[in-house]
């Protein structure tokens, strides 16, 4: 092992002198805990989501990060912890378990969130561990009981999907709600989707449904609308509640507006190579106006993500909401003139398409998938390129997703034949034998 010059030497105490100064006045500044005076259920409740099932009721509410400090004594957030709290009235005739692990694999220990967040002498330290572990949900649920408490999670913002599974003797009873949590500076907060139009056509007609859906441009635009982007190759047709509850559940997060704290965020996940799972996306334009909604399926680093932007269409059909939108693949990051840098997406754009299909499939909110013409057509011989810009490929189908608040099986999806012969994203006719 090289030994060390005494230059380097003095460096490495220089270092470790500074590092210990700053951990003493972190310490200094926390102030030491204090056991709450009631361990409420505070105002966070009016938020909460019941489901019956079976015989037994279940009720999940999160506090946000203020109503989590009030009733912990502490920030939990800032650990990245998130308590859930959840009530089970148990009306069966048998004992329940509630399965913790069902609401987060990797869930947290009341003595492991206390943990996190220990302040104060060692007395104290202790009073917030016995705290903790009274405030966590105790099994069994007997026959006949309710019981409620809390679940240490780890940290969802904006929205979060709770599975919750009860085990009994023979039965396994699951219930999945999806909660919304205050805090996050997302951009749907800044958008009421009912005001968008004076008013909302009302289709009925497929064939009608059909032509609108066409008749939508092909491909996203710049602010001065002189220029194309990326294509618009999705709708999602369904109640808001229906189709956000599906994309919740399949890790799709919403996206934070692009201001101050988030662009610090942004900075930080760049360089250290974390997640940011709500990182602002950029702008782009469809109806004279950029996306109502952007969405975001994280993979491993803010350089790697699924982006999804949507926006209210003018019309309903038979009801349900129709949104239009235009999905891609981030696959990294490259230099560009106008920004510095920006992303790169994956070219074959309809891969990212069809893997959604793949991906809601499994949301248990997805009745049927149609495809329709109306995108961009875009080969290696006629080649069209996005906003960045950035080549794309693709054989101009928008993929149209039909959801429900029905739990609805892989083996019950509809696959929708609009198209007069297969589609490449469907298993192709088995070829003549003679």
């Amino acid at each position: 092992m090289a030994q060390l010059s005494y230059f380097h030497y003095r460096a490495l105490i220089r270092r470790a002198r500074a590092a210990v100064c700053l951990m003493l006045v972190l310490t200094a500044c926390t102030p030491a805990w204090q056991r709450p005076e009631t361990n409420t259920a505070a105002d966070f409740t009016a938020r909460s989501v019941s489901v019956s099932k079976s015989g037994a009721r279940v009720t999940v509410a999160v506090p946000d990060a203020s109503e989590a400090a009030v009733i912990f004594g502490t920030d939990l957030y800032r650990s990245r912890v998130q308590p859930v709290w959840i009530e089970v009235e148990n009306a069966t005739d048998q004992d329940l378990i509630l399965m913790r692990t069902a609401i987060d694999d990797e869930y947290i220990s009341p003595a492991e969130a206390a943990y996190l967040r220990h302040a104060g002498p060692q007395d104290t330290r202790e009073q917030m561990d016995r705290f903790f572990n009274e405030s966590e949900f105790k099994n069994p649920i007997k026959a006949g009981t309710t019981v409620s408490g809390y679940v240490f999670s780890n940290l969802d913002e904006g929205f979060k999907n709770v599975n919750v599974d009860l085990l009994g003797n023979d039965q396994l009873l699951n219930y999945t709600v999806t909660i919304k949590i205050p805090g996050l500076n997302a951009d749907y907060e800044y958008v009421d989707l009912n005001t968008l139009y004076p008013e909302f056509e009302e289709i009925t007609d497929e064939a009608m449904f059909r032509e609108r859906l066409v008749e939508i441009p092909c491909c996203t635009n710049n602010e001065a609308g002189s220029a194309n982007g990326d294509p618009l190759n999705i709708v999602l047709v369904g109640s808001s509640q229906a189709v956000f509850t599906a994309l919740i559940r399949r890790g799709w997060q919403a996206t934070e507006i692009n201001y101050f704290r988030s662009s610090l965020k942004t900075i930080r996940s760049h360089i250290f190579g974390s997640q940011y799972n709500y990182s602002p996306i950029s702008p782009l334009y469809l109806f004279g106006r950029s996306q109502d909604i952007g969405l975001q399926k994280a993979r491993g680093s803010v350089t790697r993500r699924n982006h999804m932007r949507l926006w209210r269409a003018p019309f309903d059909y038979r009801g349900q909401e129709v949104f239009i939108g235009q999905i891609s693949r981030d696959i990294g990051v490259k230099f560009q003139k106008q920004t510095l840098t920006t992303h790169a997406i994956d070219p074959f754009v309809d891969h990212t398409r069809d893997s959604l299909i793949e991906d809601l499939a499994y949301s248990q909110g997805l009745s049927g998938v149609a495809f329709i013409e109306g995108s961009q057509i875009s080969t290696e011989t006629e080649t069209f390129y996005n906003l960045t810009p950035d080549p794309y490929f693709s054989d101009g189908y928008r993929a149209v997703f039909f959801f429900t608040e029905e739990t609805t099986p892989l083996t019950d999806i509809d696959q929708i034949r609009w198209l007069p012969d297969w589609h490449p994203s469907l298993r192709p006719p088995e070829p003549d034998v003679e």
